[in-house]
């Protein structure tokens, strides 16, 4: 008798937990907000939805991301290529003023010659008037210093217009 009742235990205690197993497989949840029944079907599909949701709001971030990226780089080429840009152009503006300083070194080169040359035409024209007053030339003597002028005279000449080629230049330079 005693192993009856240990049969008959044993086979109740399986059909309670049996019954308990296919009771919550068969569970019916209530959603609190909806007040609607949910079959674990349904808690199924909410759960893959929500994970396709979550995929795609992980996808779009990436997306994000990488647009952000591809626009930093867009933005580190565009830099990098007005740096470029701005040193060709501070390269280009030296050359212009060492050109320039170039050109007004030869402008004042030219004048400082020039004041040489009208010195030393002044002082042989002096002193070619001195010696004519005097009387101390004869003819050979005054044709030499009469040709020494003339040449001065062209060395002025020739180097006012140097001058004034080196102006021109300069003023070319400075009205681009």
């Amino acid at each position: 008798m005693r192993g009856k009742i240990m049969v008959a235990l044993t086979v109740l205690s399986l059909q309670f937990g049996y019954a308990q197993e296919t009771v919550k497989e068969e569970a019916v949840q209530k959603d609190p907000a909806t007040a609607t029944i949910k079959t674990p079907e349904q808690l199924e599909a909410e759960k893959k939805a929500e994970a396709e949701k979550i995929e795609k709001e992980r996808l779009a971030n990436l997306k994000e991301a990488e647009n952000a990226r591809k626009e930093a780089e867009k933005a580190q080429l565009k830099a990098e290529k007005e740096r470029k840009q701005m040193e060709k152009d501070l390269k280009k503006a030296e050359k212009e003023r060492a050109k320039l300083e170039k050109a007004q070194k030869n402008v004042d080169k030219a004048k400082n010659r020039l004041e040489d040359i009208r010195k030393d035409l002044k002082s042989e024209q002096e002193r070619f008037d001195k010696q004519m007053r005097k009387g101390k030339l004869n003819a050979e003597k005054e044709l030499k210093a009469r040709e020494k002028l003339l040449k001065l005279s062209n060395k002025e000449k020739e180097l006012e217009l140097d001058l004034e080629k080196a102006k021109a230049k300069r003023d070319k330079l400075l009205r681009p």
